[in-house]
């Protein structure tokens, strides 16, 4: 794979680690395409890929016999899904949906296991985002068990925002309801005191973020924790801060 291969690398954990040791990576590396809808992995299954998304995201969700899925975590290009190879551990602890269609580098779970042994650096950044994950996996359940619809649909719509790297992005009701394990109806009315307040516009699965600042507002406090334990540990993806600028351009 050509050194050139670097000019195009969105995905901020490996640009965290030395140039040698991003391009033994990606060496190991092909690009592929993230189609919405398409499961990257199954729950206490062996993941069969790795992957490290530049564009698009990815949901982790959870079952429980006789209940609605829930959304527990969104991976998007400030991270990886698999990171619990880190730790030789190969079964997937979640379900893993691709949500947001995009592009990102994949490598087998035996390539990875050899790059690990070759890269301190990428097994350090690799620990650490494993840490910031299960504190958001631990933020994600308080809020879901304290924090009413409105908040939480507004801290899942930032997530989205942030991920997607647009204003708009494509998200029916019935797969909000099912990603914040709520009925179909409860996500309907809070979506539509949203557009009230011109927080959001929606129109056939279309969401337009209209308003961020006040969405931001709107959210609980999880969405700004979670950004802040992300930053402190890993720092914050100059592409992200600046995308962000561009979204909020035009915004009241």
């Amino acid at each position: 794979m050509s050194t050139s291969i670097e000019s195009i690398i969105t995905n901020h954990l490996i640009e965290l680690i030395p140039a040698h040791e991003r391009l033994l990576l990606l060496n190991h590396c092909e690009v592929v395409d993230l189609e919405f809808g398409v499961m990257l992995s199954e729950h206490n299954k062996k993941y069969k890929y790795l992957y490290f998304p530049m564009s698009g995201f990815i949901s982790l969700v959870t079952k429980l016999s006789g209940h609605k899925p829930l959304e527990m975590s969104v991976i998007g290009n400030e991270g990886m899904l698999g990171v619990t190879m880190v730790l030789g551990v190969s079964e997937a602890p979640m379900q893993a949906v691709v949500q947001g269609k995009g592009t990102a580098w994949r490598l087998n779970v035996a390539e990875l296991q050899q790059v690990l042994h070759q890269c301190p650096q990428l097994r350090h950044v690799l620990k650490k985002y494993l840490f910031v994950s299960l504190a958001q996996l631990s933020q994600s359940a308080a809020c879901a068990h304290f924090h009413a619809l409105d908040q939480r649909l507004a801290r899942w719509l930032l997530l989205s925002q942030d991920r997607a790297h647009s204003n708009e992005f494509h998200l029916t009701h019935q797969f909000l309801a099912d990603m914040l394990g709520v009925r179909r109806s409860g996500v309907t009315v809070a979506a539509g005191r949203m557009q009230e307040r011109k927080l959001i516009e929606y129109s056939r699965g279309k969401i337009a973020i209209t308003n961020r600042s006040a969405l931001e507002k709107a959210s609980c406090e999880c969405y700004q924790l979670n950004i802040n334990e992300y930053q402190r540990l890993l720092g914050e993806p100059a592409q992200d801060s600046a995308k962000r600028l561009l979204t909020e351009q035009g915004t009241p």
